[in-house]
């Protein structure tokens, strides 16, 4: 009974590493840092997350999850709240649409997956924060945040291979 219970937990404990490492890279991506304006280049380090998770264990990432996670990074960076809830909940949507399409192709292939992905969610953010503020938003930082966003995914992905099979593997 006891080795059952222990067995459970350490399941549930390996199955809540994607969403464990996602929250912690809403925290380190709102760090303060002394970089004048890196708020507004940050990169959405979620987002490269979502994506990686979304495309080779989806089940580890329900919808509340990413709205939790995307209302959370609205709190944490003044962006109006729900819009990267939203955004989070459309890209797994789109994920689990092109799963088997991006699951078994190099990784350039789905670095330019991500690369389309990201662009897309600029886009949407551009928009949303342009209506919410009611003005046109310069593009220039959006477009920064684009290029680092895109630019970090491989050490991201890097990481999200290292917990998959570190942590995943040895739980199925």
């Amino acid at each position: 009974m006891t080795g059952d219970l222990l067995h459970k937990l350490d399941l549930a404990a390996r199955h809540a590493a994607p969403g464990a490492v996602t929250l912690i890279l809403v925290l380190v991506g709102v760090t303060p840092t002394q970089l004048p304006y890196y708020s507004s280049i940050a990169p959405l380090l979620p987002l490269a997350s979502v994506y990686y998770w979304g495309v080779y264990r989806p089940d580890l990432m329900p919808m509340w999850l990413l709205f939790l996670v995307g209302l959370l990074h609205d709190a944490l960076t003044d962006s109006p709240i729900g819009l990267h809830a939203a955004i989070l909940l459309l890209c797994q949507w789109v994920l689990l649409r092109q799963r088997r399409f991006l699951a078994g192709q190099p990784f350039a292939v789905l670095w330019l997956g991500f690369a389309v992905l990201a662009a897309a969610v600029t886009l949407v953010e551009w928009i949303g924060v342009g209506l919410y503020d009611v003005a046109v938003v310069p593009p220039r930082p959006l477009l920064i945040r684009l290029a680092v966003t895109i630019a970090i995914f491989p050490p991201l992905a890097w990481l999200f291979i290292q917990v998959h099979r570190g942590f995943l593997r040895a739980a199925d």
